[in-house]
């Protein structure tokens, strides 16, 4: 796979815009595919190292300075509200019809009790601590990190022109070129978030269903519209934890690379 090089986003705020206080942690996913390491449990709280995945994100998500953390959870959302207690700034809302709607419609319900700027991670990453800084502290009021090639398998390929965010796909082959890999943190302005929202309300207007992923769905979307900076940190370590063989991954080369 040949990674096209980035270069400078051309089309900046011109004031550097609020840093986000807030992040937004989608986990309301039921994680069919690891179920042969874990049953009964989000994966967003499987432990590895001694802790679970959302809660190191939560840590590290303090360290870098956000005071408000709001948790989407769907299935197994008790466990999630009980994860919560006792956290000052976290709280929990819910996508009741987590079974039957996409990422987007997670994405909608914490938009919809929130406004201002954001980070959105979703609750299945392991990644190094710098990955946060390099969105909060850039000028780009929206934008969404990207990494070299992994090789871990169900990539989300990334397409950007001039660092500017274009297209993606699970497929590299369907985008004119490959910039890097969608790693699953986003900045998103107040009126990227509201762009975003009614991409989604359109979307289910449109089609009846609320099937919509937050980001080939409708990030990809307003990118038509406003700028989306794809901010490469080409040498990242990171992983999903989507099935055995990621978890295996982070396990053995992504969490010793990091503590290294």
């Amino acid at each position: 796979m040949t990674v096209e090089p980035t270069s400078k986003f051309s089309l900046l705020t011109s004031e550097f815009p609020n840093r986000p206080r807030h992040a937004i942690i989608l986990a309301a996913g039921m994680g069919t595919r690891l179920r042969s390491v874990v049953t009964g449990m989000p994966k967003g709280l499987i432990e590895m190292e001694g802790e679970t995945l959302v809660g190191r994100s939560v840590r590290l998500l303090r360290d870098a300075g956000m005071e408000q953390v709001t948790i989407v959870a769907g299935y197994g959302a008790e466990q999630y509200q009980r994860f919560a207690i006792g956290r000052s700034g976290v709280r929990v809302v819910l996508n009741d019809a987590y079974a039957t709607t996409g990422s987007m419609a997670s994405l909608a319900v914490a938009l919809e009790r929130i406004d201002e700027d954001v980070l959105v991670l979703e609750s299945d990453i392991v990644y190094e601590r710098r990955a946060l800084p390099s969105l909060i502290d850039q000028p780009a009021a929206d934008a969404t990190l990207v990494s070299g090639p992994t090789g871990a398998g169900d990539e989300g390929w990334v397409w950007a022109v001039d660092g500017r965010l274009r297209a993606m796909s699970k497929r590299a082959g369907d985008l004119p070129g490959v910039t890097g890999e969608f790693v699953g943190i986003t900045r998103l302005s107040v009126a990227a978030a509201a762009s975003m929202t009614r991409t989604f309300r359109d979307f289910v207007d449109r089609l009846g269903h609320a099937q919509m992923d937050y980001e080939t769905g409708a990030l990809v979307e307003i990118a038509d519209e406003r700028p989306i900076a794809a901010t490469l940190v080409a040498d990242l370590h990171w992983g999903e934890v989507d099935d055995e063989r990621h978890f295996e991954r982070v396990a053995r080369t992504v969490l010793p690379a990091i503590d290294r």
